[in-house]
């Protein structure tokens, strides 16, 4: 199975040669990574539906073969990868993933993404929050599932938890993450900070003392 982000920079490179440009730009990389997760031209991520077709960037339009012109990215592009390498670091991973790539580019103000916000009539946060919900599917099978939903990790896992991102800690509790963090923000869920870093970790017995007994009502 090829690596989604080397899908994801593949697509970039072809969509940069078809417009003979010796750079690859952030749209380049931006369509590329939406290609990588796509089916049928559609991509889904959580509530958001996105068309390919429509933007004029159906696969089925590639040439069959690509142009031998060698292309280098482009300052935008390479401005995307750093933010995402950035995020990655506040998400604990040990390399950008194509989820980092996409979260990158939620604080894109113009090009091809700000269209993406107005046409699809999406903020910043709509879609960070779309893409907290990754779910990995198989490339190889590349029909399964495009769909960006829930991550899930099996329950022996979580149980087994000292300590967790908001978001494990919305999982283990079965709410949104933003009741986690509001929650942090109002005092009412203690949590701490990696030493040094901005990731937020939260104990499980804290976690647990926010549960208390329900006691029906008397009729």
């Amino acid at each position: 199975m090829k690596d989604p982000i080397l899908r994801a920079t593949g697509f970039a490179i072809k969509r940069a040669k078809r417009r003979k440009s010796a750079e690859v730009t952030k749209d380049d990389l931006l369509i590329g990574s939406l290609q990588a997760i796509a089916r049928f031209d559609i991509v889904r991520i959580g509530p958001l539906t996105i068309d390919l077709e429509a933007l004029g960037e159906a696969l089925h339009a590639e040439p069959d073969k690509a142009s031998p012109q060698k292309v280098a990215y482009g300052a935008d592009a390479v401005n995307v990868f750093e933010k995402a390498a950035h995020i990655a670091r506040k998400d604990n991973s040990p390399k950008i993933e194509l989820i980092h790539l996409l979260v990158a580019f939620a604080y894109a103000d113009n090009g091809l993404m700000a269209d993406l916000k107005e046409k699809y009539a999406f903020s910043n946060m709509e879609w960070r929050s779309a893409l907290s919900k990754w779910q990995p599917f198989a490339l190889e099978k590349q029909g399964a599932s495009s769909e960006i939903g829930e991550r899930k990790k099996p329950p022996v896992e979580v149980t087994r938890k000292q300590f967790f991102s908001p978001d494990e800690a919305a999982e283990f509790l079965d709410v949104h993450t933003q009741t986690i963090r509001g929650y942090i923000r109002t005092g009412k869920l203690p949590a701490m900070r990696l030493a040094g870093e901005r990731a937020l970790r939260i104990q499980r017995d804290d976690l647990l003392a926010l549960l208390e007994p329900y006691i029906p009502e008397e009729k």
